[in-house]
């Protein structure tokens, strides 16, 4: 891309150079705390993906060594009883024909391994979502306005989704510490013990510095999907029909925050339903769905199955790879199923 409307370069083989520091943010008087509104233009639709340059991808390429592939999809009816009150919205798989079949499906877009899009989560006490656009002119709009602001089409005219993965497996290090915890109650890991985990990765891949990159896609294993394996029926059914909703993952802390932007991630995600932990933490005064969907532009994933290709890391001692995402191209769409592949 040329420059932006705004004066910012946005050139085809370089994440921007200099990003504001996350101190300057908000980047404007009156704006949402923590937002970067115009970063990108003040049209854009896009977000944080756009550090998903050519070069980038390039350098993500250079993961992939044995060519074999993870899927980090759950299959589409699982969870059973998807939380937030998703339950209500019913599953529906029928095989159509005879002797030329056809599937029709009737699902919630974020039942499953999903990607919260931009049109997802609004700042709430403003009620604004990304570069603030209105809840009136998203309705508005529908699937059927000339531009339909944050749809998740504007990623497919960007190219999809595709640079290196970073992974942090919380779960796989609690394990080896003896730290017990139940992913399918409330609960929060904090920045400290996911930097302890960071550390405790690069002890054993000593060969290269493990650290994120420009443009990286941050993935957290915390265990929900390895836990949900071992639930009864009931058990299931309380885990996802809990309200108000209560889900273990990431504590609501100004120094991730500003982890997360100084490392200039492209997107988040993890195998928990929610990402961060539920309820929020009230004191930070920031929800991450805020500040990155709404704030930053910044995808969030969620529902990831993360167990095979964690397996794979755990073996090897790496933990970085190449990973791409092709979510459903719909005109105006707030979500989409991942459909997210790691190939090292």
């Amino acid at each position: 891309m040329a420059s932006n409307a705004d004066g910012i370069d946005n050139g085809t083989d370089a994440v921007h150079t200099v990003e504001p520091s996350f101190s300057s943010l908000p980047l404007r008087e009156g704006d949402p705390p923590y937002s970067a509104w115009g970063l990108w233009g003040t049209d854009d639709h896009i977000g944080t993906l756009n550090r998903l340059t050519p070069a980038v991808v390039r350098g993500a390429a250079s993961e992939i060594s044995e060519g074999t592939r993870f899927s980090l999809n759950w299959c589409l009816s699982k969870p059973t009883t998807p939380g937030f009150l998703r339950y209500k919205d019913a599953f529906e798989h029928t095989i159509v024909g005879e002797y030329v079949l056809d599937d029709k499906l009737v699902f919630n877009t974020q039942k499953s391994t999903q990607w919260d899009g931009l049109r997802h989560f609004a700042y709430q006490q403003q009620q604004l979502f990304y570069n603030g656009t209105t809840r009136e002119q998203i309705v508005a709009e529908g699937s059927g306005g000339s531009e339909a602001a944050l749809g998740m089409h504007w990623w497919h005219k960007a190219g999809g989704v595709a640079g290196r993965g970073f992974l942090i497996d919380y779960w796989a290090y609690a394990e080896a510490h003896g730290k017990t915890y139940d992913p399918m109650r409330p609960g929060s890991v904090s920045f400290d013990d996911l930097m302890a985990c960071l550390g405790w990765q690069q002890q054993q891949q000593t060969d290269i510095l493990l650290q994120p990159r420009p443009g990286d896609i941050l993935l957290l294993r915390l265990g929900f999907s390895a836990r949900y394996a071992h639930l009864d029926r009931d058990q299931e059914r309380a885990v996802g029909e809990a309200w108000p909703p209560a889900s273990y993952g990431v504590h609501q802390d100004r120094r991730l925050l500003q982890w997360l932007w100084d490392s200039k991630f492209a997107a988040v995600g993890g195998d928990s339903p929610g990402w961060e932990a539920f309820p929020v933490d009230e004191r930070a005064g920031f929800f991450y769905h805020e500040v990155l969907l709404a704030g930053w532009g910044c995808p969030i994933a969620e529902l990831l199955w993360l167990e095979d290709v964690a397996s794979w890391c755990c073996e090897h001692s790496r933990w970085t790879f190449f990973l791409s995402s092709c979510p459903l191209n719909v005109f105006g769409g707030v979500a989409s199923p991942a459909n997210m592949l790691a190939i090292v």
